[in-house]
């Protein structure tokens, strides 16, 4: 092969190259076998044997994949991600967002070559992506919602399996010493608390960081949670999941402990406004719920620390022996396989983005 010849070669390459990446970056599709799972849903579906390109409408997919797996399978990341995430898992710092809050944009899902998408049932139109053959999993049942904490653990462990099981059979023992620890801890914060007397138990309102008003009612993590930290939920009587207190209410309520979800909020600064008509804000009992690689408040795998973190702050003379930033360190080399500074924790804890 003349040098002429080689030059013209290696010019082709190189203008194919470019032309290849002068967009959203592109990856060869997967053309592997496939096999049948059953979605907690219990809808059936064929997917590839080792799914390689997901995209995730779920917000809290990308956890439980770094968790179980490695960042780089994930194709496309949810618009909320925390900054913690991206600093733990560098691969997810170029993984496109997905911005839309409505129907999927099918065409950029295919020119990600995504094989497999998670999604949330009711808030996302997926009849358009799985037309264009794109496999949908909805990872939660949502005809049945857990009553007691035990229930919801029963739930959520199901959850975890269930995302192994499409990950891939080498998952499985990552996922089960999972839940080996989510039932440990909560068993351990529970019986510290168990025998507190009602009238021992300070009054907790939640709500968001970004709108105070925003809160969860009957059934939901906050509510189970609070009442196995050893504090009264004011929330519990309202019966949707993610529900609206009226101010006044709040204002009725005045609550011993106001709790902040930082969803929506990685890295925003705690308002004062309408806070400090609060007795909490004035005895400094306003505080962020941690977020790490997701809110610990919205189903992350992280959610197995909230009850002890809850603990500390409800009851601390009985949580004084139980170091928090400790545990943390053990929980996220053990479960994630990730080592964390004692900032990293002091920093998560205080609803902080790192540095």
């Amino acid at each position: 092969m003349t040098a002429m010849r080689k030059k013209i070669l290696l010019l082709i390459f190189i203008l194919g190259a470019a032309i290849f990446n002068c967009s959203e970056k592109t990856y060869s599709p997967y053309s592997g076998a496939t096999r049948a799972v059953t979605a907690l849903d219990g809808n059936k579906a064929e997917i590839p044997s080792y799914p390689q390109r997901i995209a995730c409408f779920y917000n809290p997919a990308y956890d439980k994949i770094v968790m179980l797996s490695k960042g780089s399978r994930i194709a496309l990341m949810p618009l909320e991600v925390s900054p913690w995430a991206r600093k733990f898992y560098p691969e997810l710092a170029g993984i496109p967002v997905n911005s839309s809050r409505g129907i999927p944009d099918v065409e950029r899902l295919l020119r990600l070559h995504v094989d497999l998408v998670f999604y949330p049932k009711g808030r996302s139109n997926m009849d358009n992506v799985t037309e264009a053959g794109i496999v949908a999993l909805c990872p939660f049942n949502d005809k049945y919602f857990p009553s007691t904490i035990d229930e919801y653990t029963v739930e959520f462990k199901r959850q975890i399996m269930f995302f192994s099981d499409v990950l891939g059979s080498e998952t499985a023992p990552r996922a089960e010493k999972y839940c080996r620890y989510l039932e440990e801890i909560t068993s351990r914060v529970r019986s510290i608390t168990s025998g507190i007397p009602e009238s021992d138990k300070p009054r907790v309102y939640y709500g968001k960081l970004n709108d105070i008003c925003s809160t969860q009612g009957n059934n939901t993590i906050m509510r189970w949670y609070t009442e196995a930290a050893g504090g009264i939920y004011l929330s519990k009587n309202f019966d949707k999941y993610f529900a609206v207190a009226g101010m006044e209410q709040v204002l009725a309520w005045d609550p011993d402990i106001i709790l902040l979800g930082m969803y929506g909020s990685f890295d925003a600064v705690t308002s004062t406004r309408g806070l400090d008509n609060f007795r909490a804000y004035k005895k400094g009992n306003v505080f962020k719920v941690p977020t790490g690689i997701f809110c610990w408040d919205m189903t992350s795998c992280e959610t197995a620390l909230l009850p002890l973190f809850l603990g500390k702050k409800f009851h601390p003379g009985l949580y004084k022996n139980w170091d928090i930033v400790k545990e943390m360190k053990k929980f996220y080399i053990e479960i994630y396989g990730i080592k964390i500074t004692d900032n990293d924790a002091k920093r998560i804890l205080e609803g902080l983005p790192p540095l």
